[in-house]
């Protein structure tokens, strides 16, 4: 009996230890992605491309992180923000940072364009690897197929 539970966690541990190798780290071109986003996503307003420096003043952007950000004029929610980090670590407080700015954004929207909230709420926000993308948008279908074509 010892023999059969002692084989069993045996097989069990490696199987596990497999699972993990084959985990990896996802690397995504965030100038790609955002560009494709803007360019095959249905927006109500046009975008424009926000600096890194201008990204300063929404959210914490850690050392290192490659951005690409496209907001609207400000007569709706839309944005894109794609921003792939150095590390794990620096994608969670990405993360962080960036929910504190969509929060404060619902509150804006809900006292000034309701129906923008809507659009917040169904907001495509998600880390793929060392990769944070933020997608507002109505059109959330065509979105997670472009993104599917980045993140693999």
């Amino acid at each position: 009996m010892k023999r059969i539970i002692s084989m069993l966690l045996a097989v069990m541990s490696v199987a596990a230890l497999t699972a993990c190798g084959q985990q990896k780290d996802t690397a995504v071109d965030a100038q790609g992605l955002a560009k494709a986003l803007v360019e095959k996503v249905s927006f109500e307003s046009e975008l424009t491309a926000v600096s890194d420096e201008e990204l300063g003043y929404y959210f914490q952007l850690p050392e290192g992180c490659t951005a690409a950000a496209y907001m609207s004029s400000g007569s709706t929610a839309e944005e894109v923000f794609v921003i792939q980090c150095k590390s794990g670590d620096d994608a969670a407080a990405l993360r962080a940072s960036m929910q504190e700015f969509l929060d404060s954004q619902k509150t804006e929207m809900e006292r000034y364009l309701s129906a923008e909230v809507d659009r917040i709420n169904s907001a495509i926000f998600e880390t793929y690897g060392t990769c944070v993308v933020l997608c507002v948008s109505s059109d959330t279908d065509t979105a997670r197929s472009v993104i599917k074509e980045y993140v693999k």
